[in-house]
């Protein structure tokens, strides 16, 4: 299977690349080791535990709903790892900073990757890339220079490393357009709000208060604000995903959820589109649905608050004057995949549309 990786197409010096920044990743940590006290192992778990504890609860069904509102490829994701990546990087020593760093990326591997859009190669790359700025930045903040000094540099350094191994992979594979993106400052908007909350983790932490812990909810708040605010900039309305990507992570997402309710609608103009966005204020995974139709993914979502949320799409599409039939149904009480939740969706807009037609004609 690793033969048959994309990877192996690449041009040599993509590869040299890669090589290089991943022989980094291993060689600066070892070269750095120093003997661990009990201090810093008790401060590495901690900051592994909140990073794992929020990619698993959190962020997961996020990155899955946000992966179908955006196009195939889609932007920039929100990602507060360096909350407690970077808090390792300037609290710990080059070793353990940098395993922080790689259970944090991969406790959020299933996050990032809610789609199957991301090779694993490149997941490696990108991980090894993290834990190299990690080890970086860890051994920056330990010189033999004044505090106030050396966290710029550290922060400095986490940046440029951790953003230049990913252009340098991008330039090297021959992809320049997308290397430019690394160009801009509103990549970093986030990265920098989440440094911040390191720095002040580092700042309590030095001050000997047991405070680390809120970081979590602060990079909850954090996520969610920068998610809204992006939906806010696309006018709050991005354009549905294809009914192939819709069904491929819909698929994973009933597999795994105790409760969750599908949605169909058989229509999908713009003026539906929009009373579903408004409704939904762009939380939930909106993709189209053959023949002509949209369907709507809610996880978390017992039978109950699914036929609700129905019954209130009903009353807004009448509302705004749409012509359409809303179809639900959820898991446990429908069905344990999703076949046979759109199954019964459909039978459910068979039996809508006879009774409309029905009523009708004898209207």
């Amino acid at each position: 299977m690793v033969k048959a990786w994309p990877v192996w197409r690449e041009q040599r010096r993509a590869l040299l690349v890669m090589a290089v920044v991943e022989a980094l990743a291993v060689a600066v940590p070892v070269a750095s080791w120093s003997p661990l006290s009990k201090a810093d192992l008790d401060l590495a778990l901690l900051l592994a535990s909140l990073s794992v504890t929020y990619s698993l609860c959190v962020v997961g069904w996020e990155r899955a709903r946000r992966q179908l509102l955006l196009e195939r490829t889609p932007a920039m994701q929100p990602n507060v790892l360096a909350t407690w990546c970077f808090a390792a990087a300037i609290m710990l020593p080059p070793v353990p900073a940098a395993v922080v760093t790689a259970i944090s990326v991969l406790g959020g591997w299933p996050a990032y990757n809610a789609a199957g859009a991301n090779r694993l190669y490149r997941y490696i790359y990108s991980l090894m890339g993290s834990v190299l700025a990690a080890a970086t930045a860890s051994r920056t903040i330990h010189l033999d220079l004044p505090e106030a000094g050396t966290l710029p540099l550290a922060a400095a350094a986490w940046l440029l490393v951790g953003a230049g191994a990913t252009a340098l992979a991008m330039c090297a594979s021959g992809q320049l357009r997308a290397a430019r993106s690394m160009l801009h400052l509103r990549t970093y908007r986030l990265e920098a709000v989440t440094m911040a909350v390191a720095v002040t983790e580092y700042a309590v932490y030095r001050a000997g208060l047991p405070l680390i812990w809120l970081s979590l909810p602060a990079a909850v708040v954090i996520q969610r604000y920068f998610t809204k605010a992006e939906l806010r900039a696309r006018g709050g309305v991005a354009p549905p995903m294809n009914d192939e990507a819709w069904v491929y992570v819909a698929s994973v997402v009933v597999e795994v959820s105790v409760a969750v309710t599908v949605l169909r609608i058989d229509a999908s103009d713009t003026q539906t589109a929009c009373v579903v966005a408004m409704m939904q204020g762009g939380c939930d995974a909106i993709g189209t649905y053959p023949p002509g139709g949209l369907a709507i993914l809610l996880p978390d979502c017992p039978p109950a608050n699914g036929d609700a949320l129905s019954r209130r799409l009903r009353i807004a599409m009448k509302h705004h004057k749409v012509d359409c039939h809303i179809a639900s149904a959820s898991k446990p009480r429908d069905g344990q995949v999703l076949d046979d939740l759109l199954a019964v969706c459909e039978a459910e807009l068979v039996v809508s549309r006879e009774v409309s037609s029905r009523s009708a004609s004898s209207s």
